[in-house]
This record gives C-alpha cells, structure tokens and sequence, in this order.
C-alpha cells in the first residue's frame, strides 16, 4: 500500500461511517482498515459521535438561502476542468477517491468536499468532547448484565447523564468480533414494553466499543444489545445478549 493509498482511504473514514460508500468501496475501506491501525483507530475514535449527531441535535429548517450558496460552489467549481493527459497511462491509474467520484469526470469537486469533510471532523470532534464530558452533575453508572452463555467474556458499562434525559454511552469490554455484514445494536426498552431501536456499533480487535443512546431514558426500564444485519434493525432478531436495567 502506497502512502497514496493511505491518504485516499483517510479521505473515505467520514462517507464510510455515514454508510455513503458503495459496496465495492465499502469492501475495500474494510480490507484496508483490517491491515491498517491509523485508519481503524480513527473509525473508532469517531464512531461513537457519528452514530450519536443524527439523533441527539435538534432538528431544525435551513436558511433558504443556503442551499442557492451551496450550489453556486459546486457550480462554480465543476466548471473548473482538468487538463486532459496528452498520453493515455501504461499504468493502472491511482486508486480514485470518492469526492472525485462525485461531479463529472475533470471537474474539480475537492475544495467543497474537504471543506464539508472538515465541518464534519470539527462537529464529531464536538460530539465526542460532549460525549466524554467529565460533568457528574446526576451522572451514574450503571453495570451491564450479559448472557454469559453466548458472550462469556464480555461486560459493560451505561453511563447516564442527566438523570436519563440527556441519553447515555454504553461501554462494552470482551465481545467477539461478528462476521462480515454483522454489527451490535442498541435498543431502549419503554416503560410501555416497546423497544426502540437506537445506533448499530461495532468492535475493536480487543472486544472494546461504545455506542451512544441519545433517546430519553428518565422513563425506560433498560437499554439493551442484540445482534443485527449491518444497517440495523427495526426490531430486535434475537433475545439480548447484554441488558442494563435502569
């Protein structure tokens, strides 16, 4: 792998976790992330903010005008175009970043695209601080159980923040790693017996992991994990391998 390569697959850990890549792309992202730590530490360290933004931020209309500012970038920037090659290659060409898969081919999309990509570190890096906060004000933490009959080496933690009304972060210790097309997902069981489903997550070579549970828990009687198809479910496919009662 050059260090091309790298940088390229670098760019793809924000489409990768957003679930923008194709299946081919997505393939390859695991296969490099597999042999690659950088790469693997970094999906990692986002994974929790990722899954958490979506559903923990208000949901609000945008100013009319953005969407008219954001196309006259684009706009301005397709109708930029490389130089063509005056030969063609004898070589296969470089591996081919998704942001340039995204406009016709020689126009030049990148500068948008880093800087949406920038935006997106600079909130997730947000979304983890506040995630990671240190504030105990009506902080607990909660033991996990776990099915020690299907998962014998695992154990967690749910830290609840606010009294339950500010969410939760499950931590987990010792899970095994699922098979390809496999993940971990998090669910809230109400008070009413409906279960709610909440971010899929996966683990590091270890068993570590962590997912965030932005849903309001001050009236839940527990949060629990199953085993799913990547993607999620809408309701759970197994018993819980793992439950915190609240």
């Amino acid at each position: 792998m050059t260090t091309r390569d790298h940088e390229s697959y670098q760019q793809e850990i924000g489409a990768y976790l957003l679930g923008a890549l194709t299946d081919l792309e997505y393939q390859a992202f695991e296969r490099h992330m597999a042999t690659c730590g950088v790469c693997r530490d970094e999906v990692e360290r986002l994974r929790p903010a990722a899954n958490a933004l979506p559903r923990s931020v208000e949901q609000v209309a945008p100013p009319p005008s953005l969407r008219s500012s954001l196309m006259a970038v684009v706009e301005r920037e397709a109708s930029e175009r490389e130089p063509e090659p005056e030969h063609a290659p004898e070589t296969a060409p470089p591996r081919v970043p998704f942001w340039r898969r995204l406009a016709p081919s020689g126009s030049l999309v990148r500068p948008a695209l880093v800087a949406g990509a920038l935006l997106l570190g600079l909130v997730a890096g947000f979304g983890v601080a506040q995630l990671g906060g240190e504030d105990d004000g009506g902080a607990r933490t909660i033991v996990a159980t776990v099915d020690e009959s299907r998962i014998p080496q695992a154990s967690g933690t749910l830290r609840v923040e606010g009294g339950g009304a500010d969410g939760a972060i499950l931590r987990v210790q010792g899970m095994p790693a699922l098979g390809p097309g496999r993940v971990y997902q998090a669910w809230v069981q109400e008070d009413n017996g409906s279960i709610v489903p909440q971010p899929t997550f996966e683990v590091a070579d270890d068993g570590g992991g962590a997912v965030a549970v932005p849903d309001d828990l001050s009236d839940a009687q527990a949060v629990l994990i199953t085993r799913e198809l990547r993607g999620g479910a809408r309701a759970p496919s197994e018993e819980p391998i793992l439950s915190v009662p609240l």
